[in-house]
């Protein structure tokens, strides 16, 4: 049984007649005739009651009918679905992104869905590298980007990579465009809890330089640290990116940090608990995009 089969079965019992239904689906009168006899066979009893003005369905042609037209509509069904598939994906695809990510990349992504793919919707989850990463594992996320730190000069091939730098109030600020690693010990500062990505590299040189840092807060919050770098005089060690409104509203000046340089970069990562969806492609796709361009800026 095919499905071209039961579209002939359905036509002639629609029509009442082999010779319209073979006019009708486009195929020779006998061609009607061996399919439904070929049904008939199949299903062990007689379709039809053949009069002379055409056929009538028997009882057990009436309950065929039933379920081929059923069958048929979710044929056509699936394959309007997977026409409409091939076109444009749709779904829900969950994103975890640092904090420092969430304002200069959810508001493209989503005008950019909104305008090309309706049909996708972001469900964005903010947290800190470690969480990123468990949360991949776990599966509750579809698309991870977070922080990898290392010293070194920057390359060419990493996403969204800036040397850190130390960064403060504008008012009164008096450090040259670079400053040596061993010169933080000069300044208060106020840094990430001792398990964030960026305090363990920090940690790391300053160990190795015998640099004794003077942290006077541990905070996670980005909007912490500005607070506290904007009310209490103290000094963040930062990426660029993360406080450019601030330093182009005149509130921060910073320093790259140099001897060593540390450079951040992003990674990003798809989950493996489940195949990506053709959504989650498309996000992460435009994802690298976005960060790309804001590499280049």
């Amino acid at each position: 049984m095919e499905l071209g089969e039961l579209r002939i079965f359905v036509r002639a019992a629609e029509l009442g007649s082999f010779s319209k239904a073979a006019v009708s689906t486009g195929v020779a009168q006998p061609t009607v005739s061996r399919i439904i006899g070929e049904l008939e066979a199949e299903w062990d009893g007689p379709l039809f009651y053949r009069t002379g003005r055409g056929v009538s369905l028997s009882e057990l042609g009436e309950e065929a009918l039933t379920k081929a037209r059923f069958l048929l509509r979710e044929a056509d069904q699936a394959s309007e679905d997977l026409r409409a598939f091939s076109r444009l994906p749709s779904g829900i695809v969950s994103l975890g992104l640092p904090t420092s990510l969430v304002e200069p990349v959810v508001p493209v992504l989503v005008n950019e869905l909104r305008r090309d793919l309706p049909g996708i919707r972001l469900q964005v989850y903010e947290g800190f590298s470690d969480q990123i990463e468990r949360w991949l594992a776990e599966g509750t996320i579809d698309i991870g980007a977070y922080s990898k730190y290392r010293e070194g000069e920057k390359t060419s091939s990493l996403l969204l990579e800036s040397r850190l730098v130390l960064a403060g109030p504008r008012e009164s600020w008096n450090i040259p465009p670079e400053i040596d690693f061993e010169r933080l010990a000069d300044y208060d500062l106020v840094l990430p809890a001792r398990t964030n990505g960026l305090r363990i590299m920090v940690d790391s040189v300053a160990r190795r330089l015998k640099v004794p840092l003077n942290v006077i807060a541990d905070i996670d919050s980005t909007i912490g640290q500005k607070a506290m770098a904007a009310h209490c005089g103290c000094y963040m060690v930062k990426a660029p990116h993360t406080i450019a409104d601030e330093t182009a509203r005149g509130m921060f000046a910073s320093s790259v940090i140099r001897n060593p340089f540390i450079t951040r970069h992003v990674t990003l990562v798809t989950g493996h608990q489940r195949p990506l969806s053709r959504a989650s492609r498309e996000v992460a796709s435009r994802l690298t995009a976005t960060l790309e361009r804001l590499t280049r800026e």
